[in-house]
């Protein structure tokens, strides 16, 4: 038994913690049978937003702080994640979220624990890492997340990791 996996394949038999887990391990056995470059286009067509591999944790640092039940914190989470390398400050997070920005700021701090900017920072973190995880180029991580340079997205990861 292996605990807080998504998906476990061992040979013979394959299992999955539930469905969108077992899109999961569908891609994986896509990737393993016809390579990676394949299993990308299929998640791509299947619009799967991102894969998983048999390691990874159940955990999503894309659904990390998303356990609240606060409407106008999910509204902006729920903009950020459709668009996540757009430009979001402070004053247009809290216009999506129907808010002022000082109120998003507390908001935030009651909900998450955390900074909306700290917030952004972790979700683009998420982001980078798994797009340099299937082999993109540092370039094409920064853009995908939202970084505005590649030394921004090292920082970022940084942090993330302690």
């Amino acid at each position: 038994m292996q605990a807080n996996r998504v998906f476990v394949d061992d040979g013979a038999v394959l299992t999955s913690a539930g469905i969108t887990a077992g899109i999961d391990l569908a891609l994986h056995l896509v990737r393993r049978h016809c390579g990676e470059d394949i299993a990308a286009t299929v998640a791509q067509v299947m619009v799967v937003f991102a894969r998983r591999g048999p390691q990874a944790p159940q955990d999503s640092g894309l659904l990390a702080h998303r356990d609240h039940l606060h409407p106008a914190l999910h509204r902006l989470q729920d903009a950020v994640a459709a668009a996540p390398a757009e430009a979001w400050d402070a004053a247009r997070m809290a216009a999506v979220a129907h808010v002022t920005p000082r109120h998003l700021a507390r908001l935030f701090r009651e909900h998450t624990s955390l900074s909306a900017r700290g917030w952004l920072e972790q979700v683009r973190a998420t982001l980078a890492a798994q797009a340099l995880r299937q082999g993109r180029d540092e370039r094409e991580a920064v853009a995908l997340a939202g970084f505005s340079s590649p030394r921004q997205m090292r920082q970022a990861l940084a942090r993330q990791r302690t």
